[in-house]
């Protein structure tokens, strides 16, 4: 059957045009009795020989000297850095807001963080916690607030929401998918039933259901109806969401359907409605809205030279039909 919504990013289904983003930055803290840049390896397995890697913001810079194997957390701070364990030269971080990447020998960013203008920024003593999780919906990943900072171990202080999705009158759908957004991150799951949405910061989330039923398209929208904490608190909401007025037909309206070629969205659509473009970033704040307006066939849109290098979520909407992919600028 086909779904009307792709969510790629935080619960997402990858395809060939959105690989495994593979990350190394695990909790960044700006406070300033403790500065530390933790690095994990995970949850792909890829070790990292970083030998000659360089961590650099907007004041400093060091060398690393050491490797990083599958599964490990690695805090590199000033002290570590003064006795030379696992590399030489300065951290600085200001708390205010900065940008910090992380550089192979080669010269090539490996993983990179802006803060606040893409991860969200900490209270003095919390820390920017990363969630990147793999399962078999996907890849999920989050930047959020950690109100303790864990250097070295696991970050704990994300949070989840958790229910039940039904059609109205407790109808079982066919298949059912469930969407949060908010200023603490955002993400999807895909599940007949039951979801459960993790990875999630301190905030309030606008929430989207859908699925299907014998043809019928059903279809929710919550606005800015669930609000959770820190310390790994679940809230959980049950959706029953109506039937959306679009019945799963042949005659349907084709899709707003989207493939990505580096800074390309190639669009295509039958002519029957507006397609309206709207572009996040990996946080969730929207920095883009393109109106394309009614096109057949294929269409292709190149996003604006100005976009930051980053991760972003391009979405494709035609009426109640759309369309989510990821879109990794260099």
């Amino acid at each position: 059957m086909t779904k009307y919504l792709v969510c790629l990013f935080f619960a997402a289904a990858l395809a060939a045009a959105n690989p495994v983003i593979l990350t190394y930055l695990s909790e960044v803290s700006t406070d300033s009795l403790h500065q530390f840049v933790e690095f994990h390896c995970g949850p792909f397995g890829q070790p990292a020989d970083m030998n000659g890697w360089q961590l650099v913001t907007s004041t400093s810079a060091c060398t690393l000297t050491c490797e990083l194997q599958w599964n490990e957390f690695l805090a590199v701070d000033s002290e570590a850095l003064a006795l030379g364990d696992i590399g030489h030269g300065t951290l600085r971080l200001n708390p205010s807001g900065d940008s910090l990447f992380l550089v192979n020998e080669a010269g090539d960013e490996k993983d990179c963080v802006y803060y606040p203008r893409y991860a969200p920024l900490p209270p003095a003593t919390g820390s920017i916690a990363f969630w990147n999780y793999d399962c078999h919906a996907g890849q999920s990943m989050n930047w959020y607030i950690d109100s303790t900072p864990t250097p070295g171990s696991d970050n704990d202080d994300y949070s989840s929401i958790a229910g039940t999705v039904t059609g109205a009158g407790g109808i079982t759908l066919a298949d059912a998918g469930v969407y949060a957004e908010g200023t603490g991150g955002f993400g999807c799951f895909y599940q007949q039933t039951g979801y459960t949405i993790s990875g999630l910061g301190a905030g309030t989330y606008a929430m989207h259901a859908w699925g299907h039923y014998n043809g019928q398209y059903y279809e929710g929208v919550y606005p800015e109806s669930v609000t959770v904490g820190y310390s790994q608190e679940v809230v959980g909401i049950d959706f029953a969401i109506p039937p959306a007025g679009v019945a799963e037909t042949q005659s349907a309206p084709v899709l707003p359907l989207m493939r990505v070629s580096g800074r390309t969205l190639l669009l295509s659509s039958d002519g029957t409605a507006p397609v309206d473009v709207q572009l996040y970033n990996q946080v969730g704040s929207r920095v883009g809205e393109y109106d394309l307006g009614p096109f057949s066939g294929e269409k292709r849109f190149e996003l604006p030279t100005t976009l930051a290098p980053g991760i972003y979520f391009a979405t494709a909407q035609k009426g109640t039909y759309r369309s989510t992919a990821k879109v990794v600028l260099w």
